[in-house]
């Protein structure tokens, strides 16, 4: 738990679990309206959405996507999931 007590670790997994449930519907969303994973990651930058750091686009374009993890989880605080996702999406894969 790298220092948090018990009650902060649970309450930072139930936020990241909200949080993937909300990505999720914001991905259904976008895909009934027609909106592309292009457009939505557009989106989600003008909306201040965190998006994925340079190093991680520079690891990804390097083919070294378990890195770009990482680093995204060092820079954001994501959880691996949560993680995983950004980087797949950033990379093109859903």
């Amino acid at each position: 738990m790298f220092g948090r007590t018990r009650q902060q670790q649970t309450m930072i997994e139930n936020l990241q679990a909200q949080n993937a449930r909300l990505e999720g519907l914001v991905g259904l969303f976008a895909e009934r309206a027609g909106v592309g994973e292009a457009e939505l990651e557009r989106l989600r930058e003008e909306s201040g959405a965190p998006r994925v750091p340079e190093e991680c686009r520079r690891l990804i374009a390097e083919g070294k996507v378990i890195e770009a993890i990482k680093v995204y989880r060092e820079h954001t605080g994501a959880g691996l999931k949560e993680a995983k996702d950004a980087i797949d999406r950033s990379r093109g894969v859903a």
